[in-house]
């Protein structure tokens, strides 16, 4: 028994054919495509990059805030203590009349004789707290305030006709200039019964304390 050789391969020939070469292109181009699948070449591909998604969280290692200064309290106002009228009984008043206040000229009569009639002294009546207008109570300034300064001032208040205030004057400092300004400051708004002169109202001058005392 002879042995028999099968060439796999076709003779040189053969090649020269156009089927031959379309067979090779063939082989060429799978042996290609074969070959960039192993190397993991690829041609214009395209990466699509998942969204990228940012959390702001707060961060914990900054210091918090304090809290804002709560608003300071209002400062009370303090006002002075205003006397009653009329004066109290263990303060000396002088039935004369004050140096700085103006006094009524004096009226000359003529002196009685025989046979004329005896004349009658005027009827005066010094002005008076009217209930309808209670006096109001002075401004206690903050600055005696913080100082601690206390006093009492006396007033020497005109009362017109009508019953409000004319002029206002210091009798008597308190010994503090801006005690006796806050009190002569509102003694302007005051409103008394006037005095009278004869049942006629008749614009007099009225002494009134004023006393400014810091509370406990």
């Amino acid at each position: 028994m002879s042995a028999t050789t099968v060439n796999a391969f076709p003779p040189l020939h053969a090649f020269n054919s156009s089927r031959a070469w379309f067979l090779a292109l063939i082989v060429l181009l799978h042996a290609g495509f074969f070959w960039l699948l192993t190397h993991g070449v690829t041609i214009g591909s395209i990466e699509i990059q998942p969204p990228v998604i940012v959390d702001f969280l707060p961060d914990k290692s900054k210091p918090k805030l304090p809290p804002p200064d709560e608003p300071e309290p209002p400062e009370v106002v303090t006002r002075g203590r205003l006397d009653p009228i009329p004066l109290p009984p263990d303060v000396p008043v002088d039935d004369t009349p004050s140096e700085k206040a103006p006094t009524a000229e004096p009226v000359d009569r003529a002196p009685a004789g025989p046979g004329t009639a005896v004349p009658v002294p005027p009827v005066v009546v010094d002005p008076q707290g009217d209930p309808r207008f209670p006096l109001t109570e002075p401004e206690y300034p903050v600055p005696e305030i913080r100082l601690g300064h206390e006093g009492t001032v006396w007033l020497l208040v005109q009362i017109l006709p009508n019953g409000r205030v004319g002029q206002v004057r210091v009798d008597q400092s308190s010994g503090f200039v801006r005690l006796d300004e806050s009190a002569m400051r509102e003694a302007r708004k005051w409103r008394m019964k006037p005095g009278m002169h004869d049942d006629v109202a008749t614009a007099m001058w009225k002494r009134v304390p004023v006393t400014f005392q810091l509370k406990n």
